[in-house]
């Protein structure tokens, strides 16, 4: 009933449609649609586009003749080879999801093409999304972007998110922020959760926008009121460290709770972190090595070294010298510095794990290497101490090791 209504301007319209056309659309509307369909087919056998539709439309539907929808389908093919974008974007829209027909996304792309090149919103949609997707049509980027401007330009949500995208990530087209936080600004302001989680980066990044931390906390509220688990964390994240919001380490404690609720591991080590230094809740070692243990175990490298620490010191966890020198050495393999420094005073001292002076020099050499300041030269003497207790053919052999050395992917 909806399709025909809007259909029913044409009527009034076109001068020339068939007056059996008018009359079965009138038969319709009231609710007589064995006449509907008798008036329907006199004017598509005439050779009338949009008869041909409505006929399609009652057979479809069932009205005023038995459902059929090979029957159906038959006489939208023959309104939409006529031209008739109505029936163009039904048969698209059949074989898109299979309804009545084996589902076709050739086929589905061709009608869609048809309609889509009449300027209809919806198949300038669907066709870009299979042109981005490799659905019905070879894979390709640039298109889809086309077809979603077109959509996005006549106001489809949709296609406006679709084209921005594309834009943000720069697939198919040059990346572009500022053009992609023009469109997500437009599906942001009606409500769509992921768009406002973007704005909100957008501003935070100072991407495609001007960096305004005001607005980044007003994005990820919008969008953490809907429960997006990432901008949850981000906006705890905003009121821990008081950017663009009044600091409020009880309010982060909250927000990185309902992520971390949700499997977002971005909330892990904030929450480690907040148990661990006693903001926005008493201090916990034992609940900040829980989370460091979570973020870890997501391959946090940071979050590594402090299970090494806490393991090395005891807070929070048996003391476990084997524990702490496991930790250390995951984050030391990805190049974090602290990590190597204490894996490497550990693997001298022989604590956790085998002595071996040779390994203890390199992760000194290559932490000292990283490290500025009081701490640079702090590790600096433990490696040269260490060097200076080494055979000549060691000190050698671990400088070339720590020439060599690659952090692990």
């Amino acid at each position: 009933m909806r399709r025909l209504l809007v259909l029913a301007s044409l009527l009034v319209v076109c001068g020339g449609a068939a007056a059996d056309t008018r009359k079965g659309y009138e038969a319709y509307t009231s609710g007589d649609f064995k006449t509907a369909v008798q008036e329907f087919r006199v004017s598509a056998e005439q050779g009338d586009a949009l008869a041909m539709f409505y006929l399609g439309e009652c057979y479809y539907n069932g009205r005023g003749a038995v459902q059929d929808y090979s029957e159906a389908i038959k006489w939208y093919k023959q309104s939409a080879q006529k031209g008739q974008v109505e029936a163009q974007e039904m048969l698209g829209g059949l074989y898109f999801f299979g309804k009545g027909v084996v589902q076709d996304y050739a086929e589905a792309a061709k009608w869609y093409g048809m309609a889509a090149k009449q300027g209809k919103v919806y198949p300038q949609y669907l066709l870009g999304y299979m042109y981005d997707q490799g659905k019905g049509v070879a894979q390709d980027q640039a298109q889809a972007a086309e077809w979603y401007r077109k959509a996005a330009e006549q106001d489809n949500a949709d296609a406006q998110e679709s084209l921005a995208s594309l834009l943000f990530f720069g697939r198919g087209v040059k990346q572009d922020y500022a053009e992609a936080a023009k469109w997500y600004a437009k599906v942001a302001a009606q409500g769509r959760v992921y768009p406002q989680y973007l704005m909100g980066w957008m501003h935070e990044q100072g991407r495609g926008v001007q960096q305004d931390f005001a607005q980044t906390a007003q994005w990820y509220r919008k969008a953490a009121d809907q429960n997006d688990a990432r901008a949850q964390a981000s906006l705890g994240f905003l009121y821990s460290s008081g950017k663009g919001v009044a600091q409020d380490y009880a309010e982060a404690l909250k927000l990185f709770h309902k992520a971390a609720a949700q499997n977002e591991a971005s909330a892990y080590a904030s929450l480690a972190w907040a148990y661990y230094q006693g903001k926005g809740t008493a201090q916990d070692y034992a609940e900040a090595a829980k989370w460091f243990r979570k973020s870890a175990d997501n391959g946090d490298v940071q979050s590594k070294y402090m299970l090494g620490y806490l393991y090395e010191d005891g807070k929070g966890v048996t003391a476990d010298p084997a524990q702490a020198v496991k930790w250390y050495a995951l984050a030391a393999e990805k190049g974090e510095a602290r990590a190597q420094s204490h894996l490497g005073w550990m693997l001298w001292e022989g604590k956790g794990a085998q002595q071996d002076a040779v390994m203890a020099y390199v992760w000194s050499n290559l932490a000292a290497s990283q490290l500025s300041g009081d701490e640079g030269q702090r590790v600096g003497k433990v490696r040269d101490f260490i060097g200076a207790k080494l055979a000549p053919d060691q000190l050698a052999k671990a400088q070339d090791l720590s020439r060599n050395w690659k952090p692990k992917k």
